[in-house]
């Protein structure tokens, strides 16, 4: 399924007549902005201002390996998490995590087809290879051998020199409403095991009535799916940028609300401020030190290595 044939961009795409050819644009993308590769740029950011090295793009299908390989990097080797708990195999388990995902991420419901994911783009970005430029980015992550016994050696170093292109801050998401192929979903939880417990956690100390919140259809409320930045981008203000945008941009939609798990302090602190008349609650917080499962008749603490107490579960309603 393309872009343009996913249901949403069906119900907003206007018809263009283009030299005698109807094209579907979508408001806010210029039909010159080759809306499919490689990203689509962003007319109206709703006053969320960048420097000029950098510009907020509609993540597209062409992407998808790449947003993938981001989103893995960054929550394996740079979440005070599991950056821990996986400590001595981060590029095993990020490699792991991509291959398996890959179909995953090529779901029209999941970010890299389904109109609802951004990124910052680096519009000087150096290339490290030339056959990367001619492109316009490639992720090499596929060159890997993963049960290459030199792969943990300097493996930081290795998959991020694989990420050879100008994407570097992303922001996925999905509508709650439309989750896809469960199949899909078996992958993406086997890729990352720990995150089914929980999701358990926060629905079962969810402090909201049942049925008060829940979308009953599609275009109402927004599940968060990932944020990452690159190595060398951090500490300038990127993932608050985009955080921002995205809550305009989906009020802007139609939607109600954003659901979002932090993993992170600072992300964290992004979405519990958002900007006025939006309003942002902490419903739930996951303590992964002390938090217990049971596992082969025992009960172990599987989060206990976490260099970070707690997760959080924020609710960002979009108010008028």
């Amino acid at each position: 399924m393309s872009l343009m044939s996913h249901p949403y961009y069906r119900l907003i795409a206007n018809k263009v007549d283009v030299g005698g050819v109807e094209i579907l644009t979508v408001p806010g993308y210029g039909i010159n902005d080759r809306i499919m590769a490689p990203g689509a740029s962003i007319h109206n950011t709703h006053g969320v201002n960048l420097p000029p090295r950098y510009e907020i793009r509609l993540v597209t299908p062409d992407m998808a390996d790449w947003i993938s390989a981001l989103a893995y990097f960054t929550h394996f080797f740079d979440s005070p998490i599991w950056s821990a708990i996986y400590e001595g195999r981060l590029a095993s388990e990020a490699l792991r995590a991509h291959r398996l995902c890959k179909a995953f991420y090529q779901m029209p419901e999941m970010p890299a087809k389904n109109g609802l994911s951004f990124c910052i783009w680096d519009k000087e970005f150096i290339f490290k290879r030339p056959e990367s430029a001619a492109k316009g980015g490639v992720c090499y992550w596929d060159e890997f051998d993963i049960n290459d016994p030199d792969l943990e050696f300097n493996g930081r170093q290795k998959l991020l020199a694989a990420l050879d292109f100008p994407v570097v801050s992303i922001g996925l998401s999905f509508d709650k409403f439309v989750p896809g192929d469960p199949k899909g979903w078996e992958a993406a939880l086997e890729a990352l095991p720990l995150y089914a417990p929980m999701g358990k956690f926060y629905e079962a100390h969810d402090p909201r009535p049942k049925g008060s919140w829940e979308p009953t259809a599609a275009g109402q409320v927004i599940e968060r799916a990932g944020t990452g930045t690159m190595d060398g981008y951090h500490g300038k203000g990127l993932m608050k940028a985009l955080a921002r945008f995205i809550m305009l941009e989906m009020k802007s939609r139609g939607y109600r609300a954003i659901q979002i798990n932090c993993g992170a302090p600072q992300v964290h602190r992004v979405w519990s401020n958002p900007p006025s008349p939006f309003r942002s609650t902490t419903l739930g917080t996951f303590p992964t030190w002390i938090f217990e499962a049971e596992e082969g008749g025992k009960r172990v603490k599987p989060y206990e290595k976490s260099k970070l107490a707690n997760l959080f579960l924020v609710w960002t309603e979009l108010l008028d």
